[in-house]
């Protein structure tokens, strides 16, 4: 199985399409991501789920292609960290209408959108695209993933059961870790955990080995959304938590989170 359809020929790809195969977006942005991981995390790691959950989907029957990463997502808290790249809301939301009409274009009618990003503009502006095309006529194209712990369906004052939402729910293996303790949201464990694991050539080992955890809590959270200024002085070095994991086994919660999603996907939800 390709990584993705940039590893396939247009013609494999439009025989998968024409069988019925459905297609996984993975969605990211370029951001700092402290001074041990890659300014691709968020993407990395939601092509690493898309990848996960269409191996598991098709091996229960249920044939599905990762499409090439979008990782121009918008970036507002970090924007001004090293390495950042700065996307205007406009751009970001032309290009993943593209995208996904792209998909339509070739032949897909369930397009579902895997995006490992926090910032509250960016998921608005996938909220947003998603409902426009909805309003087209276009209900395949759906919300497959985005992480539970950061409680996006109600920062988007939504419930995960509107018709932009593939329905899930998360099982109790994706909380059988153990964890630092540490309230993290940015370059955490999580992070790094699925990093080291599946892109180990891309982290600064010699930077981890010495990064203590940060201390802040929730109640640091509404400040540290407002960037610039405010997230510099939180998070000076551009991660927010415990950047080492205690659990080697950390990494296995994408794959579980891919295993319930493949489950969802092979019963036709």
């Amino acid at each position: 199985m390709a990584a993705t359809m940039a590893e396939m020929t247009g013609d494999a790809i439009a025989a998968a399409a024409a069988r019925g195969a459905l297609a996984i977006l993975p969605v990211g942005v370029m951001e700092c991501h402290g001074p041990h991981l890659p300014i691709g995390t968020d993407a990395f790691i939601a092509q690493t789920v898309s990848r996960l959950t269409a191996a598991y989907a098709t091996a229960k029957g249920k044939e599905a292609l990762v499409a090439p990463a979008y990782i121009w997502g918008i970036n507002t808290v970090l924007a001004e960290f090293p390495g950042s790249f700065r996307i205007r809301p406009e751009t970001a939301a032309m290009l993943l209408d593209d995208i996904l009409g792209s998909l339509f274009a070739n032949g897909f009618r369930q397009v579902l959108i895997v995006s490992h990003h926090g910032d509250l503009a960016h998921n608005e502006m996938i909220r947003d695209v998603l409902r426009a095309r909805h309003a087209q006529g276009d209900t395949g194209m759906r919300w497959l993933y985005t992480p539970f712990r950061w409680r996006m369906f109600a920062r988007l004052g939504m419930t995960g059961t509107e018709p932009v939402w593939v329905p899930w729910e998360p099982g109790p293996d994706l909380e059988n870790f153990r964890l630092t303790g540490t309230f993290g949201v940015h370059a955490d464990e999580y992070e790094t955990a699925a990093i080291v694991r599946y892109f180990p050539e891309t982290v600064d080992y010699d930077a981890l080995r010495h990064l203590p955890p940060t201390t802040l809590t929730r109640d640091d959270l509404p400040a540290w959304r407002k960037g610039g200024e405010h997230a510099r002085a939180l998070t000076p070095n551009g991660y927010f938590g415990a950047p080492n994991p205690v659990d080697p086994e950390l990494w296995r919660h994408f794959d579980e989170t891919a295993k319930i999603m493949a489950e969802a996907l092979a019963a036709g939800r």
